[in-house]
């Protein structure tokens, strides 16, 4: 194609414009052009993939479709395989670290009963101690509250004894004592008698003393064993039980229905649960 004429000056622009659109030069022009539109496709290239002109459309081939669908449901069949084979590997795997976690479970509750059971054999001389030394202690509190109040008894007849005219003055005195002979032992059994109030007021705050400390002391050592979980077994008034008790005496004529339990002669216990020693009581026949 030729080039574009060059623009004509400023000058002489009438002049140029009449000699440029001649017919001549018009048909020079469109020849260029129409040269350079046949050039452009002949050199254009033809898209493999678009149909050319005139060109019929291949026929669908039915076998290898069909082939291609099978190659296909071929592969999904593997692929469901193997996620099925991989899920029953990680079942597999997650049913074995269950049963290893419940196995260390197992280990561990029975390593925790171990050392329970070891810290309650050592426990035990001492718990035994503590109640041998309850059941003294109650022993020598019912001892004692029986002999203050024997002794308490014995106090009262003495004081009743000590009055004025209770026979304290030596029997028998004749008449011929005189006034200052019946004024000395006037004064003699005023000094008896309140020695023995006093002796017998000391005797009874010994005595409550006494037993107040074995209260004291029970109450002591019921606390320690309450806080070791050793819990006493009801008897008084329940049927008698052959799991935790033991029969020392069969009364009689008690009027309570037979098998009652009617005094509890040595205390039981239940330690966690579990027997730690057998009561004995006495029972109605």
């Amino acid at each position: 194609m030729s080039e574009w004429p060059s623009p004509a000056v400023a000058g002489s622009a009438s002049v140029d414009a009449q000699a440029a659109l001649t017919p001549e030069a018009i048909e020079g022009v469109l020849a260029d052009f129409r040269s350079w539109l046949h050039q452009l496709a002949a050199a254009a290239p033809v898209d493999g993939d678009r149909q050319a002109p005139g060109e019929q459309a291949e026929a669908i081939d039915l076998h290898t479709l069909l082939g291609q669908f099978i190659a296909l449901r071929h592969e999904v069949n593997l692929q469901t395989r193997a996620v099925r084979a991989q899920q029953e590997q990680n079942a597999e795997t997650l049913r074995q670290l269950s049963q290893a976690l419940t196995a260390v479970g197992r280990d561990q509750e029975a390593a925790a009963e171990g050392r329970r059971q070891e810290a309650e054999e050592r426990q035990r001389p001492l718990l035994k101690a503590l109640v041998d030394v309850y059941d003294a202690l109650s022993v020598a509190g019912r001892e004692a509250q029986r002999v203050t109040a024997l002794v308490g008894q014995a106090l009262g007849e003495v004081r009743s004894a000590a009055e004025p005219g209770a026979g304290l003055r030596p029997a028998g005195l004749a008449a011929w004592l005189t006034r200052l002979q019946r004024q000395r032992h006037a004064a003699r059994d005023a000094r008896r008698r309140q020695h023995l109030g006093q002796a017998a007021e000391q005797a009874r705050q010994f005595l409550d003393s006494l037993v107040t400390g074995y209260a004291m002391s029970l109450r002591r050592i019921e606390r320690t064993l309450e806080q070791h979980q050793l819990e006493p077994i009801v008897c008084v008034g329940a049927p008698f039980d052959p799991e935790s008790m033991e029969v020392v005496d069969a009364v009689t004529g008690s009027g309570r229905p037979a098998g009652e339990v009617l005094e509890e002669v040595r205390r039981g216990y239940r330690w966690h649960g579990r027997l730690f020693r057998y009561a004995q009581v006495r029972v109605a026949k």
